[in-house]
């Protein structure tokens, strides 16, 4: 079995619970932040797991660390942040359709902002067979560079680098620089995934076929398209093809695709000798559908990721 190592955001997510009075505001707090999801949802899949980022030493670090440790997640890479630097809250809401909106409460700077490039070693990477980071780290310093360096790490290691875009334009100053700070990285990454709706604002093009063949000419093994539900596609420079979605009644979407690429990544990590084979990759994609649609029949982004048996079972009475 292979080891995903998950860098960068970690959030607690909050959920609006029942009420409890005309003058009390339920709340439940549930632990999210892409990577943090991925290298959860790894470990319940069966593979080795590490999560590097950093939280304040409060209520909700000391929640979060909780959770990754009892998930059997490797926190060695966690820092710690000492007031008035705070763990980041994402306050959620649920459409009646499943799709989330959120409202970031952050101090400033935010725990998760502070990891830097000295925070980053080889001895956290080496092993991996994936390092996963998205965008969300590459807004500001120093935790940008902590990217930055744990790319050069793994490509010093022999480590491929799997990006998920996860493009947040609130959190950026605009679209267009945006689009100059993610653009450089999606050079150096064997894996990239994005949603369909990342399409046009980061590569210019509505049409998921036209965007791979640009991420492929650029050095990218394989791209990732997750489409809801509609699927996914993938693509790498021998072939390309599409998985149907899984059909379930959407309650929550947070973490589906987190769910969907460490499924896809942990099938691919079993087959090192031929990750990128397309019998392989249809089967992790497969298998990576399945995981994002059982991740929307509950609230919360790690509650429901399955274990390698869930997955199996749900797979198999689609068959």
């Amino acid at each position: 079995m292979g080891k995903i190592v998950a860098l960068g955001e970690v959030v607690a997510d909050i959920y609006r619970g029942e009420s409890i009075s005309a003058v009390e505001l339920a709340f439940t707090a549930r632990p999210g932040g892409a990577p943090a999801n991925v290298a959860v949802a790894a470990a319940r899949l069966g593979a080795e797991a590490a999560f590097v980022g950093s939280v304040g030493e409060d209520l909700f670090g000391d929640f979060i660390l909780r959770v990754l440790e009892t998930e059997g997640v490797d926190t060695s890479g966690v820092r710690r942040q000492s007031p008035p630097t705070r763990t980041s809250l994402a306050f959620v809401e649920i459409s009646e359709t499943g799709d989330r909106e959120f409202t970031f409460y952050r101090s400033d700077p935010a725990a998760d902002e502070l990891l830097s490039a000295e925070d980053i070693s080889g001895e956290l990477l080496s092993g991996a067979s994936f390092v996963n980071f998205g965008s969300i780290p590459l807004i500001k310093d120093p935790v940008r560079s902590a990217i930055y360096e744990a790319a050069r790490l793994a490509a010093e290691l022999g480590v491929p680098a799997a990006l998920d875009v996860n493009f947040r334009e609130h959190l950026w100053t605009n679209a267009e620089t945006a689009r100059e700070i993610i653009d450089p990285v999606l050079d150096i990454a064997t894996v990239v995934k994005l949603s369909g709706d990342e399409l046009l604002p980061l590569l210019g093009t509505k049409k998921a076929e036209e965007a791979a063949e640009g991420l492929l000419e650029r050095g990218v093994s394989l791209v990732l398209v997750s489409l809801g539900g509609e699927g996914a596609f993938f693509a790498t420079s021998e072939f390309h093809g599409r998985v149907d979605p899984f059909r379930v009644k959407a309650v929550d979407a947070t973490g589906a695709g987190d769910a969907f690429l460490a499924a896809v990544l942990t099938h691919l990590s079993e087959n090192p000798d031929s990750p990128f084979e397309e019998e392989v990759v249809r089967e992790a994609v497969l298998r990576g559908c399945a995981a994002g649609a059982l991740a929307c029949m509950g609230y919360g982004a790690m509650g429901t990721l399955p274990s390698g048996e869930d997955l199996g079972r749900f797979i198999s009475g689609r068959a």
